[in-house]
């Protein structure tokens, strides 16, 4: 039986609500792409850089009514104010301002009202929270608030079905290709932390309801499919014409990987704990004047998995760029600081990391094949994503020295 603090409050509409006002608006069909409970970033100086923001479509649309009945079931000083975040790709989120002027994070979760997940999401973050204050670790993770009804709830389920939580903000701006040591040490903490947070996840939640890295076509099955139907829609669905040759290429890279993965499997796997599952440069938080790790967010793609897939997810971002070596090196070379990585992990790391770009590939099919998302999601991001893997396949020997090297300078 789950715990109090795990279990959604049904939120009823009723006037209960009605304390939470602001004017009624509509999400327009777009979201952008960035962090999900960061501070605001401060307006740059004329002239100073920015980060690059993707607007995509989605079917999925959002009432803020339906945002503010989730901010008054967990804050108390209302009237609330919404305003727009640069985060949540897979999510609707906005940050929520209360009448004294503090500001948080609200999320409402858009992944088909799948309770079991959110529910696990919660009991990995009230874990993972315990054991990094046990660890003392230099950076923050989520902190979900406890409903105002109840005392324990941490997320409501709303009348759509959806569920939704408000999150504490956590200080610090997204590094994108900056401060890749610093990320790359701030994963192998939180991948230590995560392994001492699992035995209390397990006793809350024995399995994950999350699809696994290893099962390539996880996401798919997930929503009732097959990995023929993933396949067939992949080869079929107009919205993908325009991109056909690089999305052949991916689907013969998937190809190719399934065979790879049999082989792990067959040698007797790699070694696997709670894992994040999505560590990287745009769920990770810096301090702009140190460059240190001050956050890592989105606990949504949490599962048991293989423990190297957490470094994998972290570098399919780096090798998507335009020159990824300094990068992709300088990330290891952090992640290996705080990490002892087996000869069978940095061997596999380079599919790995395949296996992290492919694995997105299969999740945008599912969630269009699903009617979720729109395939445009993965028609602007297929070049990329065969790119990144032409780039993996090319440099999977300078990946596999360059942690090797680090780990015999580390032993110095």
């Amino acid at each position: 039986m789950q715990p109090p603090s795990l279990y959604g409050m049904r939120l009823a509409t009723s006037a209960a609500t009605a304390r939470a006002v602001a004017p009624h608006s509509r999400h327009h069909r777009t979201r952008t792409i960035a962090a999900s409970s960061a501070a605001p970033t401060p307006a740059p100086a004329a002239g100073a850089a920015t980060s690059g923001v993707v607007s995509t479509t989605t079917f999925a649309e959002v009432e803020d009514a339906d945002l503010l009945k989730a901010c008054a079931a967990f804050l108390a000083d209302g009237p609330f104010a919404l305003a727009p975040t640069s985060g949540g790709v897979n999510n609707h989120v906005r940050y929520v301002d209360d009448a004294t002027g503090a500001r948080r994070v609200v999320r409402l979760h858009n992944n088909g009202q799948d309770t079991a997940r959110v529910i696990f999401e919660h009991a990995v973050l009230a874990a993972a929270g315990r054991a990094a204050a046990a660890r003392k670790l230099p950076f923050a993770i989520p902190k979900a608030l406890k409903s105002l009804e109840d005392g324990t709830s941490t997320f409501v389920v709303l009348p759509s079905g959806d569920a939704a939580c408000v999150f504490e903000l956590i200080p610090g701006t997204l590094p994108k290709t900056r401060s890749a040591f610093e990320v790359g040490q701030a994963t192998a903490l939180m991948s230590a932390c995560l392994r001492d947070a699992e035995a209390d996840v397990r006793a809350v939640c024995p399995t994950s309801p999350t699809s696994v890295y290893r099962d390539i076509f996880g996401a798919f099955k997930n929503k009732g499919g097959s990995r023929d139907g993933f396949y067939d829609e992949a080869n079929t669905n107009a919205g993908l014409d325009e991109k056909r040759d690089a999305v052949n290429r991916l689907l013969d890279a998937i190809r190719a990987l399934e065979v790879t993965l049999a082989d792990i499997e067959a040698k007797g796997g790699l070694p696997s704990t709670l894992i994040h599952g999505d560590v990287h440069y745009d769920n990770t938080l810096i301090d702009e004047v140190t460059g240190k790790v001050t956050g890592i967010l989105d606990f949504e793609f949490a599962s048991y998995d293989w423990a190297f897939m957490e470094p994998a997810a972290g570098l399919s971002k780096y090798v998507g760029e335009k020159d990824p070596t300094p990068f992709v090196k300088d990330y290891i070379r952090g992640f290996v600081l705080e990490s002892n990585p087996s000869e069978a992990e940095i061997d596999a790391l380079p599919d790995l990391i395949k296996l992290r770009v492919l694995e997105t590939v299969v999740y945008f099919v599912a969630r269009s094949w699903a009617k979720e998302d729109d395939i445009s999601q993965l028609a602007l991001r297929a070049e990329n994503y065969a790119a990144r893997v032409d780039w993996i396949d090319a440099n999977a020997d300078v990946i596999r020295s360059t942690m090797r090297e680090a780990i015999a300078t580390k032993k110095m």
